[in-house]
């Protein structure tokens, strides 16, 4: 018996989880979020032997709890039970849900700060490092930076279709952005521009947790998320003048309203220095 196998009892969990990947509404979730949702299965493996209906509140908030210093990853577990015990009462496991099971506050997650980045790039190991560089140069999501392939790239920029979205995307190259990849290139040991540590491609969802591993190693770092990278890029942008659809040809982002909530400070930065600088030239 192999150990998956030694999972699959008849009503267990392990069972349940196998019946709603075979499910339509597994196949029909984005790349993305069947990542995250895979990632969210695996964390509950210490209940894969527990029959669905013996599955109390208090089981998922011992689980959730275990990850309380990861509070994205505890919100995708409490998620993912919601959805598992969504289709054990339609398949008549159970006769009600498991509710009151209440997420962890994440927070804002704040931009990196440009001495960040300095830090991050001069202290991280090459592959996290070069997943430092990209993040913050395009904006895109982790999912997306390890789909990124060398055959999209044509030496001015890269072509991305953002996994969660299903949106295209032509990328163009700073001058430093430029300058990273031909010299990745030129050692390249895979299709995708970013590896692990062995010269291979990440398996979807590995990406942002090896840069989380990476992060937590840095006390320095503190506080800071990879997804910060994104904001941080979109902040740029808008300190440098472009407007929120200029920014959301690059991020990808489909609502302004979210663009204009990552750039409010740089926004407000900018605005309060075209303002003095106003006030100096006016005339008494």
């Amino acid at each position: 018996m192999t150990k998956r196998q030694k999972y699959i009892l008849p009503a267990s969990l392990g069972a349940l989880i196998q019946e709603y990947r075979a499910s339509p509404e597994y196949d029909r979730l984005a790349p993305g979020t069947k990542a995250n949702y895979q990632l969210a299965l695996g964390r509950l493996e210490p209940l894969y032997r527990v029959r669905v209906d013996e599955i109390r509140r208090r089981h998922i908030i011992a689980l959730r709890n275990e990850y309380r210093d990861r509070p994205g990853a505890a919100n995708h577990l409490v998620i993912m039970v919601g959805v598992l015990m969504k289709l054990a009462v339609a398949l008549e496991y159970r006769e009600v849900g498991i509710a009151g099971v209440e997420r962890m506050p994440i927070g804002e997650r704040r931009r990196w700060s440009d001495q960040d980045v300095a830090y991050a790039l001069e202290n991280f190991p090459e592959p996290m490092r070069r997943a430092v560089v990209l993040a913050f140069y395009t904006g895109q999501r982790s999912g997306d930076l390890a789909a990124m392939t060398w055959a999209k790239y044509d030496g001015e920029g890269i072509e991305v279709k953002q996994q969660k979205t299903g949106k295209g995307l032509y990328l163009p190259c700073q001058p430093a952005l430029k300058k990273e990849l031909d010299a990745w290139k030129a050692t390249a040991t895979a299709v995708t521009i970013l590896t692990g540590p062995e010269g291979r491609p990440y398996l979807r969802g590995y990406l942002a947790c090896a840069t989380s591993r990476a992060i937590r190693r840095h006390p320095q770092l503190d506080g800071l998320a990879f997804h910060g990278l994104r904001k941080t890029a979109a902040a740029k942008l808008a300190e440098a003048g472009c407007t929120p659809h200029e920014i959301a040809a690059i991020t990808g982002h489909q609502s302004l309203a979210m663009i204009e909530h990552y750039t409010v400070e740089a926004q407000q930065a900018v605005r309060a220095k075209a303002a003095i600088l106003k006030l100096e030239n006016a005339s008494y």
